[in-house]
C-alpha cells in the first residue's frame, strides 16, 4: 500500500500570496497535485494544510482524501511531514511525500516512481531529470521511525545521507519534478510552460 503526503501548509513568504490558490486554467495548484496522485497508483492520499487552510480546504473537501490541519507549520516542513505520518494507514508499505507546489510532475512519472520503488530492493526513490534531484521522494514504511524524529525545514537529506546505499535516483523525462513555485517569475515560468 502507498501511501500519498501532501505538504501544503506553507506561508508562501516568497511569493506573498497563497500559491496553493495560483491558479492554472480551470483549477488551482494544489487541486492539479492532487488530482494527478488521485489519477496515480496511491492508495491514500493525506493533504497536509496549515497557513491557509481556511481557503484551500474548501477546494478538497469533495474528495475522498484525508485533510488534516498542522498548528505547528511556522517550525517548518518536517512538522506537516509529522502530522500526515501520523494520519497514514498503518499497513502502508510506501510513503510517497509530495510537494503542494508541483503541479507539473505527471501521473506516469507518478507510477514509474511507485513500480520502481514495489519491486526494488531500495528504502528510498527519488526521481531525477538531467542529473537534477527531484520530489517527490518515496521512502519505506521502515523508516516512519525516522522520519518521525526529523525537525525544521532539513527535509530528507539526513535519512539520504543516512541510508545512502540502500537509495536510489531514477531518471525521469519529467522537468515537472525540479520545478517548484517560490516567486512571482516561477509562477509565470509555470504558465509559459502550460502554454506551450
Amino acid at each position: 500500500m502507498i501511501s500519498a503526503i501532501v505538504l501544503a501548509a506553507g506561508m508562501s513568504t516568497r511569493l506573498g500570496r497563497p500559491k496553493q490558490l495560483l491558479s492554472l486554467g480551470e483549477e488551482t495548484i494544489i487541486e492539479r497535485v492532487v488530482d494527478n496522485l488521485i489519477m496515480a497508483n496511491v492508495d491514500e492520499i493525506v493533504v497536509v494544510l496549515g497557513h491557509y487552510d481556511d481557503e484551500i480546504r474548501p477546494l478538497l473537501t469533495s474528495l475522498n482524501i484525508k485533510i488534516v490541519y498542522n498548528p505547528y507549520y511556522k517550525a517548518g516542513q518536517s512538522t506537516s511531514l509529522v502530522r500526515g505520518l501520523n494520519s497514514i494507514e498503518e499497513d502502508c508499505t510506501g510513503i510517497l511525500c509530495m510537494l503542494g507546489d508541483q503541479p507539473l510532475v505527471e501521473v506516469n512519472t507518478l507510477n514509474q516512481l511507485i513500480t520502481e520503488f514495489k519491486y526494488g530492493k531500495e528504502l528510498i526513490v527519488w526521481p531525477e531529470y538531467k542529473g537534477q534531484r527531484g520530489n517527490p521522494v518515496i521512502f519505506d514504511s521502515k523508516l516512519k521511525i525516522d522520519m518521525l524524529e526529523m525537525d525544521g525545514d532539513q527535509g530528507a537529506r539526513p535519512l539520504l545521507h543516512k541510508y545512502r546505499t540502500q537509495s536510489r535516483g531514477i531518471e525521469v523525462k519529467d522537468q515537472g519534478v525540479v520545478f517548484d513555485i517560490d516567486t512571482e517569475e516561477d509562477y509565470e515560468k509555470l504558465l509559459n510552460t502550460m502554454n506551450s
